[in-house]
């Protein structure tokens, strides 16, 4: 009686959540049609590269051509052990330049500051390896317009996606704004175009389906809400005043979910009208894990990311940050994501111990499948009225792939926020190296889209 009554309960409290994933994104569609005649904002791209030689390039590539001319790219090269440094001198023919610092956040020693003979707007800085959040106050330090983007070296850039931004940030309220990350193995060239497609391997197939759930879905909900958990360290915005005032980005596995938090956090203490939204015109792509290895890696590491933010803003939840993100944050991601898996995992063992509740069991699974299963018809929905329409025939097989994905990949959630968290309990703040092909280097126009 007891296991039912504690189910049942959880189970209530998820259809409540489910519930706002599935009408908000239906009721709130922002969508923006940037004003060509709007000025340009002066933006900073910031790139920060530990042993990206593989990826750096296609980085690049998308970067230059951008359909915005109020614009610098910051490379960062924080101390990489491979050719990175030999292949942006190749690419860029570099030159060394004096470059003023602002001199209000720490960071590692900057070996040299070089511009592109060739790309007269990137600019490159070459520094002693600190991890990833000190090579982005490196960049914040040296960039210098008021408007920064965070991009990681493997994601690709759309070509309209600064102006965009530019569009947003026209509302003096938005302190920051996150992107849309889609999946660079899930589109493909065809001329000028990039046209999404759904014929890659079954792990691939559920990342991309993931990230437009993980976008559309759930950013869209909580951007409703101006709660959004964690701007994506992928493509990510913000008022470079904002970041000065919060002292950066704090050294963590996490740091773009913390710095998220942490603005969340200073808004409200200082009791500012501002506000972080998620922008989903604004688009990059991002090359996932092609293999269980990397994936668990990834995965790992995102969860350990979340709970270390656990740890680091307990004491904040509904004294320092809203009650609405201290909903999201301590009940859809703590309790509902990571305290549930390790008694779902255990769901066999319980069945058999306890047999009176197998139907009880059952039936939750099938109903919590079958929500899944609409949620993602609605991203898939929700991405085509924001441009990303796959053929008719990759409609079909999405929607025989998402059944498969109830019964099979989903459970990978399970193990990796069981383990991960379990992992950030012992292990420290260290990244785990994905492997990259970096061939899939895409054009910089979404068929259908942004006309």
């Amino acid at each position: 009686m007891f296991f039912s009554t504690i189910t049942i309960t959880l189970f209530l409290i998820y259809l409540l959540f489910q519930l706002l994933y599935i009408v908000v994104p239906l009721i709130y569609k922002n969508k923006i049609h940037p004003d060509t005649k709007l000025p340009e904002k002066g933006i900073s791209v910031l790139v920060p590269a530990y042993n990206e030689e593989v990826v750096i390039e296609s980085c690049i590539n998308a970067i230059v051509n951008v359909n915005y001319e109020h614009f610098e790219a910051i490379i960062i090269n924080d101390g990489s052990k491979d050719s990175t440094f030999s292949v942006l001198k190749e690419k860029l023919d570099l030159e060394s330049i004096h470059r003023e610092k602002a001199g209000k956040l720490f960071h590692n020693a900057v070996k040299g500051v070089y511009r592109s003979k060739t790309f007269p707007k990137v600019y490159v800085i070459d520094k002693e390896n600190g991890g990833k959040a000190d090579a982005l106050n490196t960049g914040i330090e040296y960039s210098t317009h008021e408007i920064v983007i965070t991009l990681d070296a493997d994601s690709i850039l759309d070509i309209e996606s600064l102006k965009y931004i530019n569009a947003y940030f026209y509302d003096s309220k938005i302190a920051a704004a996150g992107g849309t990350v889609l999946v660079a193995q899930g589109v493909k060239n065809e001329g000028a175009l990039v046209k999404p497609v759904f014929n890659a391997a079954g792990l691939i197939k559920h990342q991309i389906i993931h990230y437009f759930y993980g976008f559309y879905i759930k950013k869209l909900t909580q951007s409703a809400f101006n709660s959004i958990v964690v701007i994506a360290g992928a493509f990510g915005a913000f008022r470079k005043n904002i970041l000065f005032d919060v002292k950066g980005y704090r050294n963590t596995v996490g740091e773009d979910m913390d710095i998220t938090l942490k603005i969340h956090r200073y808004i409200r203490e200082n009791r500012l009208q501002s506000k972080l939204i998620y922008a989903p015109e604004a688009v990059c792509y991002t090359e996932c894990p092609s293999s269980l290895r990397d994936f668990l890696k990834q995965r790992f590491r995102w969860q350990r990311a979340f709970m270390d933010c656990v740890f680091e803003y307990w004491k904040d939840l509904f004294k320092g940050l809203s009650t609405p993100l201290s909903l999201f944050f301590l009940v859809d991601g703590l309790l509902l994501g990571t305290l549930t898996s390790f008694p779902t995992l255990l769901a066999p063992f319980i069945l058999i111990a306890a047999w009176d509740n197998a139907f009880l069991t059952l039936v939750l699974f099938l109903v919590a499948s079958i929500i899944a299963t609409i949620e993602n018809f609605i991203s898939l929905s929700i991405g085509r009225n924001y441009g990303f329409s796959f053929s008719v025939r990759n409609y079909l097989y999405i929607s025989f792939f998402l059944f498969i994905d109830a019964l099979s990949y989903r459970f990978l959630a399970l193990v990796t926020n069981t383990v991960g968290t379990v992992m950030s309990l012992f292990e420290d703040g260290k990244w785990d190296n994905i492997q990259r092909s970096g061939q899939f280097s895409v054009s910089f126009k979404i068929e259908g889209a942004r006309h």
